[in-house]
């Protein structure tokens, strides 16, 4: 083979490679701080806001209610970080930059939360009070309200994400994971909340407090996190991404099946008359919460998997990776260990199914080409093949 001709083989694969980072937005960089771009601005002015009244609350409830306020800080801020990891476990292939997801984060557990859906929510109760009775507002306003107030206010971090970083949201996957990560600073800001509020209710007692946090760590496996993952991931569907063309109809179904999900969830006593055995109900809501997250993980992470298959293709050429290996680094998890355990060394497989991954990382790092980073990569594969 001639010079010219590996050359022109080396720049249609470099020029493929380039396309799908293009596409998936792989590799590309976040920025906070964009003074030219007005979303930039917005996001500041409302972490201001937010910002102010959660310390406002938190920091008097620090006070007067210390055991429990101690308490639900560090039970929930170790729950926060578990779920951020395993998060970050199925943001596998063209992930969303740290930075990002702690914007996100704090986003939506200083606005969302307090600065938004709290106040809404007060304000739309004691509507539902005053038009129609307290008892029905007792019964139903958390069903009423926190359905299409949340759940809105959960899809808030998308939308901004989308602005300030358009290279990095690009497709329904993308919706998902930043969707994932409000809705689970929002159910901790609030489960917080909920604590130290449960022992103010009670003469200060931090007892009560610490039935709150096992009640709400059950209930919090899944739940909101669930339900916004779903939404945001319905919000891409709805408008559209460079990468993910507009689905309206299915987009607008995902963004309502999670209202749907969240007012059965929050209207047991009511559907239910307040009988004792509802508790009973929140099982298979949890396991319905579970399967639909699943189902619309597994939908949107298809477009993720073929991205880097098709960035590792050339791998495969090089004798870098086998076929095999390539279709496990992308496959699903059951079948990455059924891959892992048919091979004679399952820990040197694992290892290598690993850096296979890192490799994809570096190629996009690298905006296609070779560089010393990729190269690098290539040699960590053949030391943990052995």
């Amino acid at each position: 083979m001639t010079d010219t001709a590996s050359r022109t083989i080396d720049d249609s694969v470099v020029a493929a490679r380039r396309a799908v980072i293009d596409e998936s937005g792989w590799a590309a960089p976040f920025r906070f701080i964009q003074v030219h771009n007005f979303t930039f601005w917005v996001v500041v002015l409302l972490f201001v806001s937010g910002a102010s009244m959660t310390y406002q609350g938190f920091s008097q409830a620090a006070s007067a209610y210390s055991a429990s306020f101690a308490q639900g800080a560090v039970w929930f801020g170790l729950f926060a970080v578990l779920f951020l990891w395993l998060f970050s476990r199925l943001d596998r292939y063209s992930s969303i930059p740290a930075k990002a997801k702690v914007v996100a984060f704090l986003f939506s557990g200083l606005v969302s939360t307090f600065a938004m859906a709290a106040i809404n929510n007060d304000a739309f109760r004691t509507l539902l009070g005053k038009l129609i009775s307290l008892e029905f507002m007792q019964v139903w306003s958390a069903g009423a309200t926190a359905p299409w107030s949340e759940e809105i206010v959960k899809l808030l971090p998308v939308v901004l994400m989308i602005g300030l970083a358009p290279r990095v949201m690009r497709c329904a996957f993308d919706g998902l994971i930043i969707g994932a990560i409000a809705g689970l600073a929002f159910q901790v800001f609030e489960d917080v909340a909920y604590v130290y509020g449960s022992a103010a209710s009670n003469f200060g007692q931090a007892e009560y407090g610490t039935s709150t946090l096992w009640m709400r760590t059950v209930l919090g496996m899944t739940g909101h996190w669930t339900w916004s993952a779903v939404a945001g991931a319905g919000l891409i569907y709805l408008i559209g991404r460079p990468a993910e063309k507009p689905r309206r109809g299915f987009g607008i179904a995902l963004i309502l099946s999670s209202m749907f999900l969240h007012w059965t969830w929050d209207s047991l006593v009511g559907l239910t008359g307040g009988a004792a055995w509802a508790v009973a109900l929140y099982v298979p809501l949890t396991i319905v919460n579970l399967v639909v997250f699943i189902w619309v993980y597994r939908m949107t992470v298809a477009k993720e998997r073929d991205w880097a298959r098709a960035l590792l293709a050339d791998e495969v050429n090089r004798g870098v990776i086998t076929a095999d290996e390539l279709e496990a680094s992308v496959a699903r998890r059951k079948d990455r260990k059924h891959f892992v355990k048919s091979q004679p060394n399952h820990r040197s497989t694992k290892n290598v199914l690993e850096a296979t991954t890192d490799l994809a990382d570096e190629i996009a790092e690298g905006y296609g080409v070779d560089t010393p980073g990729v190269e690098h990569a290539r040699a960590e594969i053949a030391r943990l093949r052995g």
